[in-house]
């Protein structure tokens, strides 16, 4: 089951950005939650441990989302390439193919120097490419784009049913 921790307070938009980090490693899911403590406007991190998983938490979410307990659809995914049971690029394409997901952002979190792995995850449906081996003070700054998914409502933040149609 996935964990859910709300970074900071909802704020006069109603409602925090809500983030679905699939990452394995603890020390890369301690660096995400530190960086989005810099990030100035409200977030709620989920996190899943491996691409099976959320893959699981998409359908989940997608099912609930009219239940009144339901597990909120993310605002952005954040896709660690090397994960055990599914990994990252076989994410992107599955997540990618489905019509209710198209318009989902799909960020990898990644330290590969791979520049055929940043163009594959592109072409499997990546919307951007988070640097984890430029240290912490840079994924820091390279996560502070989701401020302005926060300032362009347009652009991501409304309801679900208004992303997947």
């Amino acid at each position: 089951m996935p964990r859910r921790k709300k970074t900071q307070n909802e704020s006069s938009h109603g409602r925090s950005i809500q983030i679905l980090l699939a990452e394995d490693c603890l020390g890369d899911v301690a660096l995400v939650r530190k960086a989005l403590e810099s990030v100035q406007v409200p977030t709620t991190l989920a996190v899943v441990e491996d691409g099976e998983q959320l893959l699981q938490y998409l359908i989940d979410a997608l099912k609930l989302e009219n239940d009144s307990t339901h597990l909120p659809f993310p605002d952005v995914v954040l896709v660690d390439l090397n994960m055990p049971k599914l990994d990252g690029f076989k994410a992107l394409e599955l997540i990618s193919e489905q019509n209710s997901c198209r318009h989902l952002p799909l960020v990898v979190i990644s330290s590969t120097t791979n520049p055929d792995d940043r163009r594959l995850a592109k072409a499997l449906g990546a919307h951007g490419f988070i640097d984890k081996a430029q240290g912490p003070e840079a994924f820091i700054e390279q996560l502070l784009f989701i401020e302005h998914l926060w300032s362009s409502p347009a652009a991501v933040v409304g309801s679900p049913s208004t992303r997947r149609h």
